[in-house]
């Protein structure tokens, strides 16, 4: 997999469900495409993985070291509300009503790939996130993409 790219606005059922966009799923692999996990996201949105790419970050976690408070809190509070989801009949996913409220979505809502794994927003959340980091978005590129040059 080389990555997703996208940004779908998309809206919810009144049972939390999601109709998977067509142009998402052609970016899944057949492996990949009907077993998905949801947990908390390091912001205040839901990650979505596919179940390859939540194999992958479940065998960085099984390298922490489990004697060490800070590793164990990290993959306690990581994996707290993660959930197994799995396309319905109709390409659907329900999402969790728990982890819907930690992320305060309601009915509108915003999946943003970032990199291996889809970002779940609230549409106002995060059109009010992206209002504040674009500002910041110039000095932020030149640190993290720059070739480390001083101009």
């Amino acid at each position: 997999m080389t990555g997703f790219i996208g940004e779908y606005h998309c809206k919810l059922d009144a049972k939390g469900r999601l109709s998977l966009p067509a142009d998402m799923r052609k970016q899944l692999s057949p492996d990949d495409a009907d077993s998905f996990v949801i947990s908390r996201g390091v912001d205040d949105c839901l990650s979505l993985y596919t179940m390859s790419e939540w194999d992958r970050v479940m065998e960085k976690l099984r390298s922490l070291n489990r004697f060490k408070a800070k590793d164990r809190k990290f993959a306690r509070m990581f994996q707290k509300g993660a959930t197994k989801l799995s396309l319905d009949s109709s390409g659907r996913l329900l999402f969790p009503k728990a982890l819907m409220g930690w992320a305060g979505i309601q009915k509108d809502i915003v999946l943003v790939a970032n990199v291996d794994l889809w970002e779940v927003w609230d549409k106002k959340r995060y059109e009010e996130l992206l209002d504040s980091d674009w500002e910041e978005f110039e000095g932020l590129a030149a640190e993290v993409m720059g070739d480390g040059d001083d101009e």
